[in-house]
């Protein structure tokens, strides 16, 4: 009986790490996706796009459950994207503010620069430097 549900107690673990990763992934995916299209003028339907963030987020699951990668580390990856987002959006609006610039609603550049930045600055804090979000 304990070795019925040390493997279900090893299934589900396993599951529910894959599903964990998966949702992290589609976090980290679908802004890079979809504004990469809008960037480059919509050249793939909002399904296609779609379909593309869930098999990126399929595919980047396994190493999570069977590979090197480690859940925390990319929970930490996606906590800390999100935070960055939030602090260059206020600095580019601030500096948007400060040159009185403007920018038409409809361009994606400026967000698509913001999320760079982000991406850039979340990748330097938890894979470059040894400073430790939640320990």
């Amino acid at each position: 009986m304990a070795t019925a549900e040390r493997e279900f107690d090893s299934w589900l673990s396993a599951t529910l790490d894959f599903l964990f990763s998966a949702f992290g992934l589609v976090l980290v995916w679908y802004p890079m996706v979809s504004l990469g299209n809008a960037v480059l003028g919509f050249p793939v339907s909002a399904s296609t796009r779609n379909l593309l963030v869930g098999v990126l987020a399929f595919g980047g699951s396994y190493p999570v459950v069977a590979g090197d990668w480690s859940l925390g580390r990319l929970g930490e990856y996606v906590f800390v994207l999100l935070a960055s987002v939030l602090a260059w959006g206020f600095v580019g609006t601030v500096a948007v503010l400060a040159w009185e610039a403007s920018f038409s609603g409809s361009n994606p550049a400026p967000q698509a620069a913001v999320w760079a930045a982000a991406y850039l600055t979340a990748y330097f804090v938890v894979y470059r430097t040894q400073w430790s979000i939640f320990r």
